[in-house]
């Protein structure tokens, strides 16, 4: 599950699309941890890194749309899961 600092940098990058580190920095403050949740969110495989301009830059994966997805609708997730088990 996705804590509060980690659906707001996904929820950041689903919006921006390609975001700097520099940026995201300025976005949640230097002192908030953006490099540990960053790492945290890219070994989930929910962020990866491209240089598409020569210069580190993050990018949110399919997987990770779908992790903060799910996080936003708990409940659809559910029942999602429920017809899954249903149907089976």
């Amino acid at each position: 599950m996705l804590d509060e600092k980690e659906m707001k940098l996904l929820d950041v990058l689903s919006k921006r699309l390609l975001a700097k580190s520099n940026e995201l920095n300025s976005e949640f403050g230097e002192g908030d941890g953006v490099s540990a949740v960053l790492q945290k969110l890219m070994s989930m495989d929910c962020v990866k890194v491209v240089e598409p301009i020569g210069e580190k830059c993050f990018v949110i994966t399919q997987r990770g749309t779908r992790m903060l997805r799910e996080a936003k609708n708990p409940e659809k997730r559910a029942a999602l899961q429920q017809e899954t088990f249903l149907t089976s």
